[in-house]
């Protein structure tokens, strides 16, 4: 009886000898797969760019800006006989109206005066424009990636999220680029009813009509091309009535302006 309690306890430890001595032979895989699966998922979780990194290089902007202007000055330098306004130093008047045309501001002391002037400055507000939305967008775009890393640097200090996970909440951010869109296609529509309305109802020429439409969305406004008032002459008859019936000035001083002697006006 003893002998075969024996033989079953030595059966039963040579089993549990044999278990342990498999699982410590396939331990290093299981290791290993859960290794390799741990760095899978860490893949996954990284972040596709650090926050650094996002931060938008001013350099090309400035590049932009220096070719526009160089440009600009030549151009207009180039056409210095067709500008007309108040001048003092070709060079110096040149860059002026490359600045602001650029800028849209439009003082009106240096206007075009030729056909190629017009197409030369229609050609370069329009890109001014969009240079300064250009730099309007990067500035933006400079604002939020340092409001993103403050705001990462608050979630890791607080220990409430994890970088990985605040980055990838981030990167699903994306710009809505519609009201864009639909912002691009109120302004075509504007310039297409502002030519429809000078060609009608101002009656000037289609050139003109492009040109002036341009300077007026741009908010130019070189003073070369003003809109018609279509009251002018009755509002200066109603001026000229109550002139005369008004008590300040006598009618015969009125009339005695017209008596012409000499060729002399007097009054």
């Amino acid at each position: 009886m003893l002998d075969c309690f024996y033989s079953i306890e030595s059966m039963t430890s040579n089993n549990a000898k044999q278990a342990k001595l498999t699982n410590d032979e396939h331990a290093p895989e299981k290791r290993s797969f859960r290794g390799s699966k741990t760095t899978s998922v860490a893949a996954k979780c990284a972040p596709p760019y650090t926050l650094g990194s996002a931060i938008p290089d001013l350099k090309w902007l400035r590049m932009y800006f220096g070719v526009y202007l160089t440009i600009g000055t030549i151009s207009f330098y180039a056409l210095k006989d067709d500008i007309g306004g108040k001048k003092t130093n070709d060079f110096v008047d040149s860059l002026y109206y490359c600045v602001t045309t650029m800028t849209t501001v439009g003082n009106g002391d240096l206007f075009p005066y030729s056909f190629d002037v017009r197409v030369v400055s229609s050609i370069f507000v329009t890109v001014g424009m969009f240079l300064f939305g250009i730099a309007v967008k990067i500035a933006a775009k400079y604002l939020v990636v340092k409001q993103q890393m403050v705001m990462v640097n608050a979630l890791r200090t607080a220990r409430k999220i994890s970088p990985v996970e605040a980055l990838k909440d981030i990167d699903s951010l994306k710009i809505n680029y519609n009201k864009v869109k639909i912002s691009l296609m109120a302004m075509g529509g504007r310039f297409v009813l502002g030519i429809l309305v000078l060609l009608t109802v101002e009656g000037m020429d289609f050139f003109d009509c492009i040109y002036c439409a341009v300077a007026t969305m741009t908010t130019t406004g070189f003073g070369d091309e003003t809109f018609q008032k279509v009251y002018t002459d009755v509002e200066t008859r109603k001026l000229a009535k109550r002139v005369i019936a008004s008590n300040f000035a006598a009618r015969k001083d009125l009339e005695a302006t017209n008596c012409i002697e000499d060729h002399k006006a007097f009054g």
